[in-house]
């Protein structure tokens, strides 16, 4: 639970590859998660190309920092596997935060960078990666070995916890 508990937002990354075994960990803890029908409705683009990268931090005006990160992913919706989008934001929220939850357990930091339902940023991701009819970017998660001093928050709030009626 730790991990759950003290998991960050990370924007400042050291200069260091992440491991190809850290990765697979990270994207197994992805395709462990839930989804509606068991469909697993998600596309996962590894990127660690530091041009690459480059070019998704001005994608978006809060990814700046992407480019100093070890690795970026790129987390899409297949419409092949669910046709709803609505249902597939579903599902990759569950696979993205398992990612963020085994990065924090592997020493690694993580951002969340949204991307959908914003058409200038889905569609300039959709256009740079070439993406296939019915593969659709949602958003993107940077990685990285954590090179910021990170405050845990805990955001527990019981003013927003009824039972049994509101």
């Amino acid at each position: 639970m730790d991990a759950i508990f003290n998991r960050t937002s990370v924007r400042k990354y050291k200069q260091k590859s992440l491991k190809k075994e850290e990765i697979d960990l990270i994207l197994k803890a992805a395709f462990s998660a839930p989804s509606a029908r068991n469909s697993q409705p998600w596309q996962f683009i590894v990127v660690e190309n530091k041009d690459t990268l480059k070019d998704l931090s001005q994608m978006t005006p809060y990814a700046s920092f992407l480019k100093d990160a070890a690795m970026g992913i790129v987390v899409c919706a297949d419409k092949s596997k669910n046709d709803s989008l609505d249902y597939c934001q579903q599902d990759l929220a569950a696979a993205t935060e398992n990612m963020l939850v085994e990065a924090k357990s592997l020493g690694i930091g993580s951002c969340w960078l949204g991307v959908y339902p914003n058409e200038e940023r889905y569609l300039a991701l959709n256009q740079y990666f070439k993406l296939p009819k019915g593969i659709v970017p949602m958003w993107m998660i940077s990685f990285g070995y954590i090179d910021q001093e990170e405050v845990a928050k805990d955001k527990f709030d019981s003013s927003k916890v009824h039972y049994e009626k509101y």
